[in-house]
C-alpha cells in the first residue's frame, strides 16, 4: 500500500472514529442529563401527592375505603398514580396502563425507588414508596411522562446521523487534499532521486517551506550537490588517470623504440666509430630520460600513498643546508643565483622540501634563463616562498595544465633536456602533503614566478 492510501485512510479513519465518538459521547450525556432532570421532576411530583395523600389520610382516616374518596383524590393529584395496600393488594389507579412491578417486598423501606419503562406509545418514570399515616400503610406509585425528552434524543440522534453524512462528505475530500498535499513533495524527491539513478546529477527540487518536509527537500538538494561533485571529482580523476596511462605509454613508447633501433644496429652492423659514438650517444641520452622519468614516477606515487610527520623548520636553516647543491646546479649553466629570505619558520619534511627546490630550480634552468630569485617574507598567517626566473616564461593559457603530469609546453625541447613534464606535477603534489598553496604567474616573456604559501606554525601566527 502506498503511502498516499495509508495517509488518506489514517485520515478518514482518525476524522471519522472522533466525530462519531464525540457525537457519542456528547449525545450519551446529554440524554443522561435529560433523563436526571426527568427523574428529579418526577421525585418533585411524587413528593406533592405523597403529601396530598398523607393530608386526606390525616383528615379522613377511613378515606381509602370510601370510593368517592379516592375518587376525589383522583382529582387532586397532579400525575397519574396508584394506591396499593402494604401488602402489594391494588387499590387504586388513575394510570391508564398498569405497569407491572417487582414484589414491594424486595423493596427498602424508606427509599424512594426510580423504574422507568418505555411502551410503543410513550416513556414514563415510575416512582413508589411506602406511605404512613396513622393505622394506614399503603405504597404510592406516580407516573411521570417523560416521552418529550426520549422524543427530543431520538431526533438529536437522527439530526447528528444526517450531519455525520455531511461532515464524511466533507471530510473525505478535505482528507484527499491533505494526503496529496503531504506526499506530493515526497513524490517529488522520488521521481528527482529516479532521475539522478538515471545520471541527471544537476538536477533539484523545489525545497518550500520550512517544516520537515522543506529541511529533507534542501538536505536532498545538498546531497544531489555532493554526489554531483563527487562524480565530477571522479569522472576528472579517471580522465587524469586515462591520460596519465596514455602519456606514461607515449613517453616510454618514443624513447624506447630509438634504444631498440640503435642498439639494434648496433648488434648487427659494422659500423664506424663516430656513427658506434653516435648510436651509443642517443641510447645515453634516452636511457637518461627514461631514468628520470622513473625516478619521477616513483616520487609521486609514494607521495600519493604515504602520509609523512611534519616538523617544525627555520626557513633560512633550509636553504643554507641546500645552498652548497644550488650553487652547483646554477654554475653549471652560468645562471647567477639570489637569495633574499626574511626570519621565519615553517612546518614541513626536509626531503620533500629539498625536492620542491631542485625541481623549481631545474624547471627555471631549463627556461634559459640568466637570474633566479628566491624571496621568502612572513605574511599573517604564511610564509611566501617565491621563485623567480628571467627566463622564457609560460603562456598564460597554459598555467593552468603544467601541473598536470606529462604536460609540457615545448615537448622537443623538455625531450632534449631530459624532461618527462613531472617536475611540476610533483611539487603540486608535495605542496598538498604541505597544506600549501601554489601558485603560478608568466606573461610568456619575460619569466616566471612560482609562489608557494606555507601555513604558519599556530605559535607563530598573528590574531
Amino acid at each position: 500500500m502506498k503511502l498516499f492510501h495509508k495517509i488518506f485512510l489514517c485520515f478518514a479513519l482518525i476524522f471519522g472514529l472522533t466525530f462519531q465518538s464525540a457525537g457519542y459521547l456528547l449525545l450519551d450525556f446529554s440524554y443522561e442529563n435529560a433523563i436526571e432532570q426527568g427523574k428529579r421532576y418526577a421525585f418533585q411530583e411524587f413528593c406533592h401527592n405523597q403529601y396530598l395523600l398523607q393530608s386526606l389520610l390525616y383528615l379522613e382516616p377511613e378515606a381509602l375505603a370510601e370510593s368517592e374518596s379516592l375518587s376525589r383524590l383522583a382529582e387532586e393529584f397532579t400525575v397519574p398514580a396508584a394506591l396499593y395496600r402494604a401488602d402489594g393488594t391494588f387499590l387504586f389507579s388513575s394510570m391508564d396502563t398498569q405497569p407491572a412491578f417487582p414484589s414491594f417486598t424486595d423493596a427498602e423501606e424508606g427509599r424512594l425507588h426510580f423504574q422507568i419503562l418505555e411502551r410503543e406509545d410513550k416513556s414514563c418514570v415510575y416512582v413508589y414508596d411506602r406511605v404512613e399515616q396513622g393505622e394506614t400503610d399503603v405504597w404510592l406509585v406516580t407516573e411521570t411522562d417523560i416521552s418529550g425528552i426520549v422524543d427530543a434524543q431520538r431526533g438529536m440522534i437522527a439530526y447528528f446521523q444526517r450531519l455525520y453524512l455531511l461532515f464524511v462528505c466533507i471530510g473525505i475530500p478535505v482528507s484527499y487534499l491533505l494526503s496529496k498535499m503531504l506526499t506530493d513533495p515526497i513524490k517529488a524527491l522520488r521521481e528527482a532521486a529516479k532521475r539522478i539513478a538515471q545520471g541527471r546529477y544537476s538536477d533539484r527540487i523545489r525545497a518550500g517551506g520550512r517544516d520537515e518536509i522543506g529541511e529533507l527537500a534542501a538536505s536532498f538538494n545538498q546531497m544531489a550537490e555532493k554526489i554531483e561533485e563527487k562524480i565530477a571529482d571522479l569522472s576528472a580523476a579517471a580522465r587524469e588517470k586515462e591520460d596519465f596511462a596514455a602519456n606514461l605509454a607515449h613517453e616510454l613508447k618514443t624513447p624506447l623504440t630509438s634504444v631498440i633501433g640503435y642498439a639494434d644496429r648496433l648488434y648487427q652492423r659494422s659500423l664506424e666509430r663516430e656513427e658506434v659514438k653516435s648510436a651509443a650517444a642517443y641510447i645515453l641520452h634516452e636511457s637518461m630520460r627514461l631514468e628520470a622519468l622513473s625516478r619521477k614516477l616513483m616520487d609521486l606515487f609514494v607521495l600519493k600513498r604515504q602520509s609523512f610527520p611534519l616538523e617544525e623548520l627555520s626557513v633560512k636553516e633550509i636553504f643554507a643546508g641546500l645552498k652548497e647543491g644550488m650553487d652547483a646546479m646554477c654554475g653549471e649553466r652560468g645562471v647567477k643565483l639570489h637569495i633574499e629570505l626574511q626570519e621565519g619558520s615553517i612546518r614541513a619534511e626536509y626531503d620533500l622540501f629539498e625536492t620542491v627546490v631542485q625541481n623549481l630550480l631545474d624547471n627555471a634552468l631549463k627556461a634559459e634563463c640568466q637570474n633566479i630569485l628566491i624571496a621568502g617574507e612572513r605574511e599573517k598567517s604564511a610564509y611566501r616562498l617565491t621563485i623567480r626566473d628571467d627566463g622564457r616564461g609560460i603562456p598564460p593559457g597554459e598555467l593552468g595544465r603544467v601541473t598536470e603530469a606529462f604536460y609540457m609546453v615545448d615537448k622537443s625541447r623538455a625531450r632534449k633536456q631530459h624532461g618527462a613534464g613531472l617536475g611540476l606535477a610533483l611539487v603540486r603534489r608535495i605542496a598538498d602533503v604541505h597544506g600549501a598553496r601554489l601558485l603560478l604567474e608568466s606573461d610568456g616573456k619575460t619569466g616566471c614566478a612560482v609562489r608557494l604559501d606555507f601555513p604558519l606554525p599556530e605559535g607563530e601566527r598573528n590574531g
